[in-house]
């Protein structure tokens, strides 16, 4: 009796062949999920250094578009308008092209437009005689008279009642006939316009002087 007991419990012989083969096809399936989540998590990485790399390129761009400078959000534009458009165009964002109140503003925007062009928003295309800043800012010609390049205003041709930053200097205001295309510069004061104005701005532009605004 004993014995029978003993071999009722062994496993027959022609039954290891196929739990062998068994535990071949688990171990081949767990391979195949080891693999199969290794390549997800790969992905998943490669998927998250991408959004990192497009992070950087976006906040890169925002910094060649937007500067901060003393509570002001300052916009460079990346294409050229005549000045009235240019104009209209920051008017359809709550603002007005930039006026210069200061020696330490005035050094703050030429620098950041290092060498190219830009509309500023002081004109005299109303009287032809009287230049003003378009957004109500008080033109002081005293103070400000140290920031017009030598021998300017000089209003070549009578033709000339926009200006525009000409040189990367402190002397660099220049007049100019207002239907020649340039860049163009405007700022946002309060926290909700400079929300609505990157609202209405849309998507970051490419890196500078490159895309279509």
């Amino acid at each position: 009796m004993e014995l029978d007991g003993i071999y009722e419990n062994m496993t027959p012989r022609n039954s290891l062949p196929q739990a062998a083969k068994d535990l071949q096809v688990k171990t081949t399936d767990m391979i195949s999920d080891v693999h199969l989540w290794k390549a997800r998590l790969e992905k998943v990485n490669a998927s998250i250094a991408a959004l990192r790399g497009q992070n950087e390129i976006l906040r890169q761009r925002l910094s060649e578009i937007y500067t901060v400078y003393k509570g002001s959000l300052y916009y460079f534009s990346c294409t050229e308008k005549p000045w009235v458009d240019a104009e209209l165009s920051c008017i359809s964002k709550g603002s007005h092209l930039t006026s210069v109140t200061s020696e330490d503003e005035q050094r703050f925007l030429y620098n950041k437009a290092n060498g190219f062009q830009y509309w500023n928003g002081l004109n005299r295309r109303e009287d032809k005689m009287t230049f003003h800043w378009t957004d109500g800012t008080l033109y002081d010609e005293a103070k400000t008279k140290e920031f017009w390049v030598t021998g300017e205003p000089n209003n070549d041709k009578n033709n000339e009642h926009c200006v525009h930053f000409s040189r990367k200097a402190l002397k660099s205001w220049n007049d100019l006939n207002c239907e020649s295309p340039l860049k163009f510069i405007f700022f946002l004061k309060e926290p909700e316009m400079i929300s609505r104005g990157i609202d209405q701005l849309g998507q970051v532009m490419p890196p500078s002087h490159q895309a279509a605004f």
